[in-house]
């Protein structure tokens, strides 16, 4: 019953979006994700909104997705995720920041996001990026953790690369290495992600995550659609396979508008 009223939905605000114009300054958001595919009642409901701090275009023959980030436009982001059926509702509010323009190689970013999952929970990243050349960049983060009982680090590198390829293809693979530490333990975990657009408006992407045990890691299956240039619908399902535990596995869908 969900699936076809977000279905019917979907169908219907495409259908009443206007054409293409050429710049967009924003980006809504909405997405449901159910944490168990057999639908028991673990729903995580997610909204975004996004504001560029330069127009967004899809000049330069870029997938759309990609748009912003092959052309190096920043962007403030709302977030606001909702999880049921743990007993209570767990709530998360998030806000971040990127700063890059096409006059510049440098990159920098901000986010802090928490929950009520704990007391007093909040999380600090900050980042720098340099891009290499234009769909290439190279970055380093830390972000900090912290909460009642304590509070811990982390620190990543990772990358990014737009690969284009002939009848209007592309690539983009994407990965980091990052390490966290609690005060008392350590583990290190690696992210790889590979998206290929067969056309700007749709993309299919596989992508894992594992950490310094190797037997535990996440795998992801995902699709994008660009209905129209400023309207896309997305897909994806992932499963975690965990050591001396159960496997977990969940779908989500949701859609985005420009404007």
């Amino acid at each position: 019953m969900k699936t076809s009223l977000v279905t019917v939905s979907m169908v219907a605000i495409s259908s009443a979006i206007p054409s293409l114009h050429a710049e967009y300054s924003a980006e809504a958001s909405l997405g449901y994700q159910n944490l168990d595919s057999n639908f028991s009642g673990e729903d995580l409901y997610l909204a975004g909104f996004s504001i560029y701090t330069s127009p967004l275009d899809y000049l330069g023959k870029t997938p759309y997705d990609e748009a912003a980030f092959f052309n190096q436009v920043g962007q403030v982001d709302l977030q606001y995720g909702l999880a049921t059926g743990f007993g209570d509702d767990i709530n998360t509010y998030g806000l971040a920041y990127t700063h890059q323009n096409r006059n510049s190689d440098h990159g920098f970013s901000a986010s802090w996001f928490t929950t009520d999952v704990l007391d007093n929970f909040n999380a600090y990243e900050a980042g720098y990026h340099y891009f290499l050349d234009q769909g290439f960049s190279v970055g380093a983060e830390v972000a900090l953790a912290d909460f009642d009982s304590g509070h811990a680090w982390s620190y990543a590198l990772n990358t990014k690369r737009l690969f284009s390829f002939e009848n209007d293809r592309w690539l983009t693979l994407e990965g980091g290495f990052g390490w966290a530490n609690d005060g008392s333990e350590g583990d290190w975990s690696m992210n790889v992600l590979a998206t290929y657009y067969p056309t700007q408006r749709t993309g299919l992407g596989i992508g894992t995550t594992t950490t310094d045990r190797l037997s535990d890691y996440n795998t992801v299956f995902s699709a994008t659609h660009y209905l129209k240039p400023n309207f896309a619908v997305n897909v994806s399902y992932n499963r975690d396979f965990i050591k001396n535990a159960s496997d977990a596995d969940g779908i989500s869908f949701g859609g985005k508008l420009r404007f």
